[in-house]
């Protein structure tokens, strides 16, 4: 998935139209229910809860598990680091060689994973759901000072530059039969690819900067707000977290 992927399926979300604070408030809520609960049931319940929200906001399937991914991978690295015990151990557990993994540790680990994509795909519901520059003016409706809005904001601009000048020398490689070599030819293209990306980025951000300034900016770049007609959470979302809170209460 490309990085514009999620921004692009958060403007075609009918969730755009939700107030930013309403689903700021549910992600908050649900991060901070997953750290502080039990991961059985209340991380499985956050986790269906979160997925169920998506498919409603209409992101594809095959974003969400692409979006989860890379995030998941480390989760999972994380747990199984987590498991493995180096030298000896007390209690009853399984070893291999110097390694050990105990009983307790593997519940630890489970945990450990579920509160990770418990929380992870609470961020996934926010940033699918909302486009970088909705989040951006709410952060200025908050009175968050502007030189922060615009650092955050230029950074994201030249996330993009950055990764498009990678697809496009990339595409032009492949055009012309690369990385189908020899091991010493493809580092010379990933060496060449990465000086041409570098010189993009730079012209792309310069030009980027010369548009700022011919428009007057310094501290903020003032712009309309968009005009649109927004509408309240779904009452089964509230509903389902007031019973995950439940849920974790019972279970503390």
């Amino acid at each position: 998935m490309r990085v514009s992927g999620i921004d692009e399926a958060a403007w075609g979300s009918p969730w755009r139209h939700i107030p930013v604070g309403a689903k700021a408030g549910l992600t908050i809520a649900l991060v901070l229910v997953a750290l502080v609960a039990r991961p059985w049931p209340t991380a499985v319940l956050i986790l269906g809860l979160c997925l169920v929200t998506l498919a409603a906001a209409r992101i594809p399937a095959r974003f969400v598990a692409v979006a989860l991914s890379a995030p998941g991978t480390f989760i999972v690295v994380g747990a199984v680091s987590a498991m493995v015990t180096v030298g000896d151990f007390a209690g009853p557990g399984w070893r291999l060689g110097p390694l050990g993994i105990r009983a307790d540790d593997v519940w630890l680990g489970l945990g450990l994973m579920l509160r990770a994509l418990a929380g992870t795909s609470a961020i996934l519901v926010l940033a699918m759901t909302t486009p970088m520059v909705d989040l951006l003016a709410w952060l200025r409706r908050l009175r968050v000072p502007d030189p922060l809005i615009e650092v955050a904001s230029l950074m994201y601009r030249m996330i993009f530059t950055a990764w498009n000048s990678l697809l496009q020398v990339r595409h032009a490689q492949r055009q012309r039969l690369g990385g189908t070599g020899s091991l010493r030819r493809r580092l010379g293209e990933t060496s060449q690819l990465v000086g041409a990306v570098a010189v993009r980025t730079w012209l792309g951000s310069k030009r980027l900067a010369d548009g700022l300034a011919i428009r007057g900016h310094e501290s903020a770049l003032a712009t309309l707000p968009p005009r649109r007609r927004s509408r309240p959470l779904p009452w089964w979302s509230v509903v389902t977290v007031g019973v995950i809170v439940g849920v974790a209460w019972w279970t503390r």
